[in-house]
């Protein structure tokens, strides 16, 4: 078992470096939104697995590669911010044609976020990062070959990102949304690395996965409507449209009351604590 693990880790890890560079690759040739959310969720996948190994084995090539990581992942931030805006807007224009200057005003922000995206791209640094990350998965394999328990590992990792989901979950307040945007940072979490290590679980529902996004989707749409009702505050210098304030307001209360109601589903992704079975056995 623990060289059947060891192989399955190893093997998530490549597999999800492939994945990124198909990702980058394709957003390099379309920026469009669906290619930057798809290298974002490939960028947060790779860190995943390697925040996996970090919890199983501290090894210090780790530490420079994730933090590389996740400065691409910032990179992207202000695009991915503007295009689900732009595409939010465009929908709603109809029904709210005093946001034609807004929306006009995200066109150029795209523009203008789209022009310095092939300097971000030539800053990725793809060999560098393929040397730390072989670098990386040499020092693990040599750190736990003496290692027979690597199955209980996996899982005691995933226990830990669980337990931090659950601090974050107690800490959540509908009156406080930034509560929410971190407990949805740590769900995020515990699903890519469930995702990745599926092998590794026992009796792992089929439908696990799509339960976890759905979860995940309800919180993120929250923090969408926290971004765009600053974004409507910041260009109309804090004397937005009425209507426009009133629609996002009452969109953002109706989405924060369907989160509240299934907030308690996390207890349903993992079990509560190591010695205790999953909720799905």
């Amino acid at each position: 078992m623990a060289d059947a693990d060891g192989n399955l880790l190893s093997a998530a890890l490549y597999r999800q470096w492939r994945q990124y560079r198909k990702r980058l690759k394709a957003c390099c040739q379309t920026c469009s939104e669906d290619h930057v959310h798809s290298l974002r969720t490939g960028i947060r996948r790779l860190l995943s697995i390697l925040g996996l190994l970090q919890q199983i084995g501290p090894c210090r090539p780790l530490k420079p590669l994730r933090k590389t990581l996740k400065r691409q992942l910032d990179g992207f931030d202000d695009l991915r911010d503007v295009q689900v805006m732009l595409y939010e807007v465009a929908g709603k224009l109809p029904q709210l044609p005093e946001l034609s200057d807004f929306l006009d005003h995200l066109h150029r922000c795209e523009q203008q976020q789209l022009r310095r995206l092939p300097t971000l791209v030539a800053g990725l640094r793809q060999a560098k990062l393929r040397r730390k990350l072989d670098m990386a998965a040499r020092q693990f394999r040599h750190t736990k070959a003496r290692r027979n328990q690597m199955s209980a590992d996996i899982l005691s990792a995933l226990d830990q990102i669980y337990a931090e989901a659950v601090a974050r979950h107690a800490a959540v307040s509908a009156e406080d949304l930034h509560s929410i945007h971190h407990l949805r940072i740590s769900v995020k979490k515990l699903r890519y690395a469930i995702a990745a290590m599926a092998a590794a679980v026992p009796q792992l529902p089929a439908d696990h996965d799509q339960r976890l996004q759905s979860y995940l989707t309800a919180m993120g749409e929250i923090q969408n409507s926290v971004v765009i009702l600053a974004a409507l505050q910041n260009f109309y210098g804090g004397n937005p449209p009425e209507s426009a304030l009133a629609h996002y307001r009452q969109r953002q209360n109706q989405l924060i009351g369907e989160f509240v109601a299934r907030c308690e589903e996390l207890s349903g992704f993992w079990r509560p604590a190591p010695d205790q079975a999953f909720p799905w056995q």
